[in-house]
């Protein structure tokens, strides 16, 4: 459980995690595995989700065997992850702290505007694939408490590849942002995961935040139990729904249109406040035919005028 107040970090192998704990443990000396200069980034670069938005879809299939509610992938964490990753791997240092300014992930995250109430770091280096290093990470106890946290409701992943990377990697091994292990290395592969939860934000999750899918009918996922008590959803910008009694899973059907689809909410509570939330998925190659269940089916008979099709 994450209490706001005081540091604990761990690493394990070559990984790093960093929570707000009532420990005050430092940093154990990293061991970081050497990059894998195979590393294809062909499917990085082109279509499809990127190597962070994996590692989030991972994340939550995590949650969700557990029975922890999903985690919002938000631009602000993506932000500070992914200048995170890529700090490490231009300035050559692998820490929680960046070692040129002093700052701790907590900062970070304050500084690009994310007003956490809770909040953690997980950081990674050598791992070439999302499955690598969501397997490492889930492997590590500290790694593993911070994904299947009940304290947050938001991630960010950053991923960098610095393919000219070389051993002269600087690391923090006590925890106190001082460097005192130089010449690492070479990584090549750098991740990070930021955790957070605003206490006024309330996300809306689709499809346990799954980059893409094939079918109108999508699982919602809606934060803000026992506090919410109505809600009203809406496609692409149209018109809402009524108001509706809060329900934190309901199903919903998208706009039968492959491309980019927005579904927003707007949830209220007691007192009449309205918080809104909303989430993006591709909806890909959709098809559906409705056939009337008592159409006469024999081979003569052209069926073809009642029967309604949609999608692509």
């Amino acid at each position: 459980m994450i209490h706001i107040g005081r540091f604990f970090s761990i690493v394990c192998l070559m990984f790093c995690a960093v929570a707000f704990c009532p420990l005050d443990d430092r940093l154990p000396q990293p061991i970081a595995e050497p990059g894998d200069d195979s590393l294809n980034m062909e499917h990085e670069r082109g279509s499809g989700p990127s190597f962070a938005e994996q590692v989030v879809e991972i994340v939550n299939a995590e949650r969700d065997a557990m029975g922890l509610p999903p985690l919002k992938a938000v631009a602000l964490l993506n932000s500070t992850s992914l200048n995170h990753s890529t700090n490490m791997g231009v300035r050559n240092f692998f820490a929680h702290c960046d070692l040129d300014t002093g700052l701790s992930p907590f900062q970070r995250m304050t500084a690009a505007g994310y007003n956490w109430n809770a909040a953690a770091e997980n950081i990674a280096a050598g791992q070439n694939t999302p499955a690598a290093v969501m397997i490492g990470w889930m492997n590590s106890s500290g790694h593993r408490a911070n994904i299947l946290s009940s304290s947050f409701r938001e991630i960010g992943v950053g991923f960098y590849f610095d393919a000219a990377d070389v051993g002269n990697v600087r690391q923090d091994n006590d925890g106190n942002c001082v460097t005192d292990s130089f010449n690492n290395g070479p990584y090549q592969e750098y991740w990070t995961q930021n955790f957070g939860t605003r206490n006024s934000v309330f996300p809306m999750i689709i499809n346990q935040e799954a980059y893409e899918t094939d079918q109108i009918e999508v699982d919602l996922f809606l934060y803000g139990q026992g506090v919410m008590t109505e809600i009203r959803l809406r496609n692409d910008g149209g018109s809402f729904t009524s108001w509706m009694p809060f329900d934190a899973n309901p199903m919903w059907e998208l706009n039968p249109v492959d491309g980019t689809r927005t579904v927003t909410v707007e949830m209220r509570n007691a007192a009449m406040q309205i918080f809104s939330a909303s989430d993006t998925i591709e909806l890909a190659n959709f098809f559906s035919c409705d056939m009337p269940s008592n159409l006469i089916m024999w081979p003569m008979f052209n069926i073809l005028p009642f029967v309604t099709c949609i999608g692509n």
